[in-house]
């Protein structure tokens, strides 16, 4: 659905309802003020607000799964879900009926409205069957990822007091173990992922689609769109992981903020039937970005998703030539692979039109060195990046001109933005200048499960959340994010954002990654240090990297910490740097 622009008077939310009955929300995002053509606004309470230059979003009141599969009769025959190794696959018809006899199968399970079901698995055509199944039977998703240990298993299975679980073969003795001291509401559902045999005292995956055929469909449910519906965990601006409760409202609305934001020609097409986009999905589900940046906005639109268990170059590149995807949805260790790789030939992106890009940083030179490789230029090839948190389901930001890879562009539509100084609390209001920024939207979180304290840290009054990001925006009000404000590296007072340094040194010839962080200082409180992983077969001392550094920054930029060579940067499985993770394996003494 297209923006609303010309709303003659200024509403929080409202109800309306169509004569086919079906109900619309519409959200201001100049809420509180009057409408102005003025890039900042000062509403009622002093706040300065910079409102989205796209404005008001409509987004229907659906459960997540209605919206799913609202045009699935347009559809039914394309293929919906394509294992990218297996080739097992999902037309839209049965991918469809497969979510609503799983949702029957859980409920005759005796699961009730409300519980939670966390699903761990790697993208698999199942993942999205299990996912949606689960919340057409009114239950709760909470998605773990399976590359977790026991013990991180099990203290997300606690803290969400999952009552089921649904997993893979492969992964299921892990979860068994995760689950030993544990009391479950019912055995665990196992999806068979042909990894071997299937292990006693499950519930088979495919059990839940057969039997499901013959149970009677569900009643309506009798919770709202406005509870909780997924469950994601995040670490938010610090601390240990929390659940991240979002809604059917909350994942919704931002499907339909990026529809608004971004330009037809650069993101899905809605299929006719005939024609049909497809995209591999290799980004994982469990995460929001995969889950509401991918599976659930291109299930809607008709899209044929070949999914991937995880990133391997082999595997991506047969997906790429027998499959010929039309838009890549990626982080930017894959667009560097996508550069530097000569495995991956020009023809193989022959289809593709649109990158899109999310989750970290990504430089000017990265997006050039793709360019260049395949030839490329923005009148027949779109680059896009986007910014979100799992707090904000996710997408809160979008660069879609090509022209500034370095930003995160203007606040997409429905989205209003705050900058507040962190150490004065005072609106920024001046291009350039560096601040915490704040968002507000139909999109944001309710709280942090069962962690009322932590809420309150990150809601505050009047609907703001703080996402623990520092940025500043420039002449023409797109943003750029400079570092976390808990990752700020404070050298005599000054402050040095490590991402900035990370960027300086991925230019030189002979680093391939880099990552930076704070040690302690008598002298100056804090020094920066940088991590290095040079590419192959290259050396190069400290103290080249120290005087490479030098040339470029003022003196308290400098890496007066040293320099630390290592094999790999740890990041999470979106790609952003595990700063904290490296400072505390420093402090170790293992790096």
């Amino acid at each position: 659905m297209k923006s609303l622009r010309n709303l003659s008077h200024f509403i929080k939310r409202l109800e309306s309802t169509f004569k086919d009955g079906v109900k619309i929300q519409f959200y201001n995002c100049k809420r509180g003020y009057a409408q102005s053509k003025e890039k900042i606004i000062r509403d009622n309470n002093g706040e300065l607000i910079i409102p989205s230059p796209y404005g008001a979003i409509t987004y229907p009141n659906m459960y997540i799964p209605e919206y799913v599969w609202r045009n699935v009769n347009t559809f039914p025959k394309l293929t919906a879900l394509e294992c990218g190794i297996t080739g097992r696959k999902y037309t839209y018809s049965q991918a469809r009926d497969a979510t609503n006899y799983i949702a029957r199968s859980l409920r005759n399970l005796n699961f009730k409205e409300g519980d939670v079901i966390a699903l761990i698995a790697p993208n698999l055509p199942e993942w999205s069957l299990a996912f949606l199944g689960i919340l057409e039977a009114g239950l709760i998703v909470t998605t773990i990822n399976p590359q977790y240990t026991i013990e991180e298993i099990k203290r997300q299975l606690e803290s969400s007091n999952a009552k089921g679980i649904i997993t893979v073969r492969e992964i299921c003795p892990i979860v068994q173990k995760a689950t030993t001291k544990i009391q479950l509401g019912s055995s665990i559902i196992v999806i068979d992922d042909q990894t071997g045999p299937m292990m006693e005292g499950v519930i088979p995956f495919q059990d839940l689609i057969n039997r499901g055929k013959n149970l009677p469909p569900l009643k309506p449910l009798s919770r709202s769109i406005n509870d909780l519906a997924v469950l994601p965990f995040s670490s938010g601006t610090t601390g240990l992981p929390k659940g991240v409760m979002l809604t059917h409202t909350n994942l919704i609305a931002n499907m339909e903020m990026v529809n608004a934001s971004v330009d037809p020609q650069i993101w899905v097409q809605m299929s006719d039937g005939v024609n049909q986009e497809v995209i591999p999905a290799f980004l994982p589900f469990f995460h929001i970005f995969g889950m509401n940046g991918i599976l659930l906005p291109c299930l809607m639109a008709g899209v044929k998703l070949v999914t991937l268990p995880k990133f391997q170059p082999h595997t991506f590149i047969d997906v790429l030539v027998k499959h010929k995807p039309t838009i890549l949805i990626c982080v930017p260790p894959v667009i560097m692979y996508l550069s530097q790789s000569p495995l991956i030939k020009k023809e193989y992106i022959s289809n593709v039109r649109s990158v899109f890009s999310g989750a970290a940083p990504i430089t000017k030179r990265d997006v050039d060195m793709f360019y260049e490789k395949y030839q490329l230029n923005n009148s027949n090839f779109k680059f896009a990046q986007g910014y979100g948190l799992t707090e904000c389901s996710p997408v809160s930001f979008i660069e879609k001109t090509g022209l500034k890879y370095s930003s995160i562009g203007k606040n997409v539509c429905g989205c209003d933005a705050r900058l507040i100084d962190p150490i004065t609390n005072v609106d920024i209001s001046e291009p350039g200048k560096n601040g915490e920024l704040w968002i507000r939207g139909p999109h944001v979180m309710k709280g942090y499960y069962n962690n009322p304290a932590a809420t309150k840290d990150i809601l505050v009054d009047n609907g703001w959340m703080k996402t623990g990001d520092i940025a500043y925006f420039d002449e023409d009000y797109d943003f750029f994010i400079t570092d976390r404000l808990k990752e700020l590296i404070k050298v005599k007072g000054f402050q040095v954002a490590p991402a900035e340094l990370e960027a300086i040194l991925r230019t030189h010839p002979d680093i391939q990654e880099a990552a930076v962080i704070g040690i302690s200082d008598a002298r100056c409180g804090e020094v920066p240090r940088a991590f290095v992983v040079l590419k192959n077969g290259k050396k190069v001392s400290e103290k080249e990297i120290k005087n490479f550094i030098k040339d470029k920054v003022s003196e308290y930029k400098q890496l007066n910490g040293g320099v630390s060579f290592i094999q790999e940067i740890p990041k999470n499985p979106t790609g952003k740097i595990l700063r904290m993770q490296i400072k505390k394996a420093y402090l170790n003494g293992d790096l």
